[in-house]
């Protein structure tokens, strides 16, 4: 968004097309033109478009019966292929559209790394054919240094694990950069001040038709304490593979201009 409302033509994919992100951007004030445009991917509309694009099909083969059922068949059996469509589609768009800047919302945690590692995987599987040139020249398109991935993590038990494992996996197993760990959806931090209020409160409270308020105090202390070793682990992992931290602060009714806190203005060294 912040590329956007500099002039840039940005293309913002969400693999999942789960509309999250179409309605984050559509939610938020200002002038149409200085967002991004949103593309929304599933494998069937990518599967169209490639079968339309390269193979000179007119019609989807979801529309013909033993067609589709041999589709099927292929993207679930042969590793790669449902993702090689998913990341053939943004790479299509980075190398034959003309856009300044493309952000994508890629899946969670291992599913990522299938997508990614998806053309060295294909390639690595067939010998000939149009396959062939279009998975090399993504294995390019994915090692070129302007390719890279923001790892964005929750301070919690699970993610940090998960994250763990994901910044291995990257690293082993795919050609991509990794550029920055986002801690996001941080709670605010609490000072002792805050923690001994937040008891007062309970205690003050106990008992009354306030109590819940007190109870909602102490569960936000608890809950900003409980992060606060999670994020002092983010940071150590962080270090061993040489990244920024960026902590965005949790902010429920504004969470883009809490992003946008967080992360460094356009040009500004990271």
């Amino acid at each position: 968004m912040r590329a956007a409302a500099d002039g840039l033509r940005v293309l913002a994919v969400d693999t999942m097309d789960s509309g999250d992100l179409a309605a984050a951007v559509d939610g938020r004030p200002g002038s149409t033109a200085l967002r991004p445009e949103i593309l929304g991917l599933t494998t069937q509309d990518s599967l169209n478009e490639y079968v339309r694009r390269f193979l000179k099909v007119p019609i989807s083969p979801a529309s013909i019966g033993p067609l589709s059922r041999v589709f099927d068949f292929v993207s679930n059996a042969a590793p790669g292929v449902k993702e090689i469509l998913t990341v053939g589609k943004v790479g299509y768009e980075a190398r034959f559209q003309d856009w300044d800047e493309i952000v994508v919302d890629a899946p969670a945690s291992g599913h990522v790394v299938e997508l990614l590692a998806a053309p060295t995987s294909l390639h690595e599987l067939i010998s000939s054919g149009p396959l062939v040139g279009q998975t090399a020249w993504l294995q390019e398109l994915l090692a070129a240094p302007t390719t890279t991935v923001s790892v964005v993590v929750t301070p919690e038990e699970l993610p940090v694990a998960e994250t763990t494992m994901l910044l291995r996996r990257l690293t082993e197993e795919t050609d991509v950069a990794i550029d920055a760990l986002i801690v996001n959806r941080t709670p605010l931090p609490v000072e002792a001040a805050g923690i001994a209020e937040a008891k007062r409160l309970v205690d003050r409270t106990a008992g009354s038709g306030d109590a819940a308020l007190g109870l909602i105090a102490a569960a936000a202390v608890d809950r900003a304490r409980g992060a606060a070793p999670f994020v002092a682990e983010l940071e150590a992992l962080a270090a061993d593979y040489d990244l920024p931290v960026f902590t965005v602060l949790e902010n429920f009714d504004d969470p883009i201009s809490a992003v946008r806190s967080a992360l460094p203005a356009a040009g500004e060294a990271r």
